[in-house]
């Protein structure tokens, strides 16, 4: 007796062999799922709707963060902290070029900066000192508060934030983690 998924030419495959072929059918869906993913590009920016693209008025950004825009990127201090960021569940990419005015001939760096959408936060500065998330988050004109989200809870490298997410100081190597609710 043949199996009815299977014309009556080709036997109906053994339990073991189905087994078998489980990891293989996993691992082609998931290549499968992830070059969709790869192929949505910068569509994947946007997490239930939610989009917070770069400021495009960078230098009045930065100023606005306490800043000063740079001609080169100073690098006497180099520490490189990753941020993400959800919404609802959904992260929201961070993205490329926040604090970096590409306007002019040359670009002109914030010493807080983005160069991508990985989420790394660039601190490259003349002088050590402390640069904070609310700095960040003023360059890149991203909401703290608005009327659809609270302000976000955060997390440093997966420990709970007690204070104002703007207060969290940018550390070498440290994962910082908001997340934002509906209200």
């Amino acid at each position: 007796m043949t199996d009815q998924h299977f014309p009556a030419s080709l036997p109906a495959p053994s339990a073991a062999r189905a087994r078998r072929a489980l990891p293989l059918i996993r691992r082609t869906v998931c290549a499968a799922s992830l070059a969709l993913l790869l192929a949505a590009g910068p569509a994947a920016a946007v997490a239930g709707g939610v989009e917070w693209p770069a400021a495009k008025n960078t230098a009045a950004q930065v100023e606005k963060a306490g800043l000063t825009m740079l001609d080169t990127e100073q690098l006497a201090m180099h520490i490189h902290t990753t941020l993400e960021v959800f919404a609802d569940g959904e992260q929201v990419t961070v993205p490329a070029d926040i604090g970096i005015d590409r306007s002019g001939p040359a670009p002109r760096y914030s010493p807080l900066h983005t160069h991508d959408e990985t989420g790394t936060i660039h601190v490259e500065s003349a002088e050590w000192r402390d640069f904070t998330l609310g700095q960040l988050l003023t360059e890149w004109g991203a909401p703290r508060e608005d009327t659809r989200f609270g302000a976000p809870l955060a997390w440093v490298d997966g420990r709970p934030w007690a204070g104002d997410a703007d207060d969290i100081v940018f550390r070498d190597g440290e994962t910082i983690t908001l997340r934002y609710t509906s209200r």
